[in-house]
């Protein structure tokens, strides 16, 4: 995508949003422009932290390079963002080697004029160590759940002022205990020496406990969706996301300590409610970094749109053979077939397999546990008895009586504990390709079967509660689809799951996306040939009247 107009394009820069029009043209007419082939070197990895780079036309990839000569993919940038944050703030080598992927302009921004600019700009200044910090943070998480193309743009714990608000109790704990130790050690009482250790002992673990789940909580933004991780340690664990195409708004939110103390709350707005980014620093900077990113990914949907028209347009310019794409257009189904029914009755242990691309997920095996607990335990006291009994440790009831009852009563548990092992194994939930699904089965009884398309999903959640939930890495995945929700209840590792649904909306858009342009494809050449034939009709009736000739078709066509 290309853009003229430097100055239009600084807008984009998170960090400059607060410039004015002429300082923003100031800006970029101070600023020397460079430019890179594809393939080419802007910074080498190692190299000194002399300039800050702003990307105004073309794509560049992040590599790093290991101690075995491999280059590790990190990601990709676009125009508007900045290649160098990270290491001028902190003043590093340069962590990573970006080569342009295709033709690239950028501006260069010298040390010593940033630095100039920075002190006369504080809240510029701020944004750019706010996104330095993300960075660095985010080197050192390296969230597993991240896809492949994916890039961190902010990443934020709640503001260090909740966290002394958090520390008060605790503090005032130890106080406390403090001053029981003291009067003890005044007035030689052995009680208050012990109960200030304990109090003391108290306020530091629980001093600990809230340090620690302060850290645990993070707010992040990427190139593709805004996210709020949210852990107690050992009682919950949960993320919320929202993917940027269905933002409605942003909007930041301050009340006087958060004004005095430089916090705020971002309230991103989605079609099923709201994910809040509460009490973080630099709001207004994640404000803007989220609604860049979102314009980004609309402008990029257009783009796509007009280069697909102007592709059926050069075909058919080029005299190409038009029943290509009409080919491609029906190999894709208009509407949604009914899901077929997979996955039911099928033995085993498996917590997650695929049949024929429908993924498929049982409940954790501590709701199986659950399920068969008292029929496990009544068969156990049965067997157990039956050989008290045997051994003659016991002498009732007769063999007569004896035998047949330990029979049944062997047989009737062990259909009972089949029956609940069969009513875990079939309770499901699925992911197609364009559905999400949960059956529900009851052994020799009706099936329940709930469906929702994957393109009605407008987000998704993920709960993990209690210790044994967040031990054994089991919870639930919640699928906002309108104003219901669609809850995969007790599922093992339920970010994997999460991620799983996602996925396959990515592919359901993708596929859409590409259905859509081959229809708008062939209405652009159907346009054509009407064109065409209106045209060739003219031709034939000035021929006969002796009128201006018009030459060929591709003759009248502009190009």
């Amino acid at each position: 995508m290309v853009h003229s107009e430097p100055t239009d394009l600084l807008y984009r820069v998170h960090f400059l949003r607060h410039l004015t029009p002429e300082e923003r043209i100031e800006l970029a007419e101070v600023l020397p422009r460079e430019m890179y082939a594809a393939g080419e070197t802007i910074v080498a990895q190692g190299g000194p932290p002399d300039s800050l780079y702003i990307i105004l036309e073309g794509e560049v990839e992040l590599l790093h390079g290991n101690e075995d000569g491999e280059w590790i993919p990190l990601g990709h940038l676009v125009p508007g963002d900045t290649i160098g944050a990270l290491e001028m703030i902190y003043r590093q080598p340069r962590p990573a080697t970006v080569r342009s992927v295709d033709a690239t302009v950028v501006l260069r921004w010298d040390r010593l004029l940033l630095t100039q600019f920075m002190k006369t700009q504080p809240v510029a200044l701020n944004g750019l160590q706010f996104v330095a910090q993300s960075h660095k943070l985010a080197k050192k998480l390296r969230f597993s759940w991240l896809r492949e193309g994916e890039v961190i743009y902010a990443l934020a714990r709640k503001h260090s002022f909740v966290l002394f608000q958090r520390l008060t109790i605790p503090v005032l704990m130890i106080g406390g205990a403090c001053a029981l130790i003291l009067w003890a050690l005044l007035s030689d009482v052995t009680l208050p020496l012990w109960g200030g250790f304990g109090l003391g002992l108290a306020g530091i673990l629980f001093g600990i406990w809230q340090w620690l789940d302060w850290t645990n909580d993070y707010y992040i933004v990427t190139n593709r969706r805004a996210v709020w991780l949210e852990k107690v340690i050992g009682i919950y664990d949960s993320r919320r996301e929202a993917p940027l195409h269905t933002i409605l708004s942003i909007s930041v939110g301050t009340d006087v300590t958060g004004r005095m103390m430089g916090f705020g709350d971002v309230v991103i707005r989605t079609y099923t409610g709201k994910v809040v980014f509460r009490n973080v620093g630099e709001a207004q900077t994640i404000a803007a970094l989220i609604e860049v990113n979102l314009q980004r990914q609309r402008a990029k949907q257009d783009l796509t749109d007009r280069e697909s028209l102007v592709e059926a347009l050069d075909q058919r310019l080029q005299d190409e053979v038009s029943q290509i794409v009409e080919e491609d257009l029906t190999s894709l189904p208009d509407e949604i077939e009914p899901p077929a029914v997979r996955g039911v009755n099928r033995w085993g242990f498996k917590l997650r397999f695929e049949d024929e691309g429908t993924i498929t997920y049982r409940k954790h095996w501590a709701a199986l546990l659950r399920e068969i607990s008292i029929p496990s335990l009544l068969f156990i006291v049965v067997i157990g008895f039956v050989g008290a009994r045997l051994g003659g440790l016991v002498s009732f009831p007769s063999p007569n009586i004896f035998l047949p009852i330990s029979i049944a009563a062997i047989v009737a548990l062990c259909v009972w504990w089949i029956y609940r092992y069969a009513d875990w194994a079939n309770d499901i939930y699925q992911i197609t390709a364009q559905h999400i699904i949960d059956i529900n089965k009851k052994p020799l009884a009706r099936e329940e079967r709930k469906v929702a398309p994957i393109e009605n999903i407008l987000g998704t959640e993920v709960d993990r509660k209690g210790v044994f939930g967040i031990l054994f890495n089991f919870g639930d995945v919640v699928a906002n689809v309108g104003i219901a929700q669609f809850v995969f209840r007790g599922v093992y590792d339920p970010v994997t799951v999460q991620q799983d649904i996602v996925h396959a909306q990515e592919a359901l858009t993708l596929r859409k996306a590409e259905q859509e342009r081959f229809k708008r494809q062939s209405e652009m050449v159907e346009l054509f040939d009407i064109y065409h034939d209106k045209y060739t009709q003219g031709d034939s009736e000035d021929e006969d009247g002796d009128s201006q000739h018009y030459g060929n078709s591709r003759d009248r066509y502009p190009t």
